[in-house]
Formats: structure tokens, C-alpha cells, sequence
């Protein structure tokens, strides 16, 4: 039986956010995209500082917007598959980088997505 690393608690140390106002979430199915009406997911790798320092960026500028309306949900980027990355970037075979990727997502269909890959 393998153990979960629980990424609540670096979520926390490193949010501009209240924990409250994110939604973390450590598997695929807890996303629920159908049911986001307006939203932004953040893929959160624990382990990697590009993804600690974007994260800070993103909570820090969310923090300074009306984000009321937004379900801001953060996920373990660890708990992906081929398939859900797949079902999130739109792009057979693409991983998640640990760099911070976002998607944005409007009635339960996701809008756009921010990858960002080192040059």
C-alpha cells in the first residue's frame, strides 16, 4: 500500500490565500470540472521550486482580485495519469512539468491553460 504525500500543509506555508479559499485536492476526480462554473486549477508539485515560487506569484495576485466567484482549486500534480493530464492540457502524452500549470475553466469546459516550459 503506497502513502499520499499530503500536500495541504506546503499549500499553507506558501499561500497568499487563506487555506479556507483554496479547494486542494489530491486526487483527479475531486476537481469535479463539470461542476466549476468559473475557476482556476493550479498543478502544485510539492517538490519542485518552480512550481513553490509560482504558486506564491498566483496566490499573491489572486489575493489582490475579487476572487470571490472563483473556485480555486489546487492539485497534487503526483496524483495525475496520462489520462487525466490528458483530460487537463488537451494534449496526448503531455506531463505536467512542475512548473505551475494552471487551467482555467468556465461552465465545467476548460477556456485556456498556462504551460509554462523552460527555454
Amino acid at each position: 500500500m503506497s502513502v499520499e504525500f499530503d500536500i495541504r500543509p506546503m499549500v499553507q506555508k506558501h499561500s497568499a490565500l487563506p487555506i479556507e479559499r483554496l479547494r486542494v485536492v489530491s486526487r483527479f476526480e475531486d476537481i469535479r470540472l463539470a461542476e466549476v462554473r468559473r475557476g482556476v486549477v493550479f498543478i502544485f508539485a510539492a517538490w519542485s521550486g518552480p512550481a513553490v515560487m509560482a504558486f506564491q506569484m498566483f496566490t499573491r495576485l489572486m489575493s489582490e482580485l475579487p476572487t470571490s466567484l472563483l473556485d480555486l482549486v489546487v492539485i497534487d500534480t503526483d496524483c495525475l495519469t496520462a489520462e487525466s493530464a490528458t483530460q487537463l492540457f488537451g494534449t496526448q502524452g503531455f506531463i505536467a512539468g512542475g512548473y505551475g500549470e494552471t487551467i482555467w475553466v468556465r461552465d465545467g469546459v476548460i477556456v485556456a491553460r498556462e504551460i509554462a516550459i523552460p527555454a
